[in-house]
């Protein structure tokens, strides 16, 4: 490959591909987010060796590892869209007010799939940041549970984790 200014050239017989900085800025959050699923994976199997049980341990795990996996399909999604010279906005505003905003400069041909690929890159990524705002409120409440496990050794805490469980379903439903 050859490096010059910002893009990194992969020159085969018939194929030239042209890779600039974001693009591969992306690649690498990708391989570090492969990297953590691949930790959360390990981190969940040896807790199912540990013990048989689903409790909010492993449900904190898998949450994390379905962020890590959903931020890996939304870069690749990213990538792909960059790749095919797609315009896409992430914008919390109607696609239809792109298209108006475009129409007026005449800067841009306007895609007939724009409303679609504004909508993907919005759901790409909100989806992830909504997940990872769980993952917090699950990451509290194993910090309590673990809290009431240390200070209350004689005290059952089925009673505390199943309101503690109705407040994250109750979240995560609002």
């Amino acid at each position: 490959g050859i490096l010059s200014n910002n893009n990194i050239m992969l020159e085969g017989a018939d194929i030239t591909i042209t890779l600039d900085l974001f693009v591969v800025s992306l690649l690498i959050a990708t391989l570090l987010f492969l990297f953590c699923l691949v930790l959360a994976h390990r981190k969940y199997s040896f807790l199912q060796r540990v013990n048989n049980n689903f409790d909010l341990k492993k449900l904190l795990i898998l949450s994390a590892a379905t962020v890590c996996f959903l931020r890996v399909m939304s870069f690749i999604g990213v990538i792909a869209m960059d790749l095919a010279n797609v315009r896409a906005h992430y914008s919390l505003k109607p696609a239809s007010s792109h298209h108006e905003s475009d129409a007026e400069n005449n800067s841009h041909p306007i895609e007939k799939n724009q409303a679609f690929y504004d909508s993907s890159m919005t759901v790409l990524f909100d989806l992830p940041n909504a997940i990872v705002i769980s993952t917090y409120v699950l990451l509290t409440l194993v910090w309590a549970e673990c809290s009431l496990l240390s200070r209350f050794h004689t005290e059952s805490t089925a009673q505390w984790r199943k309101r503690g469980l109705l407040l994250f379903l109750v979240f995560n439903t609002s």
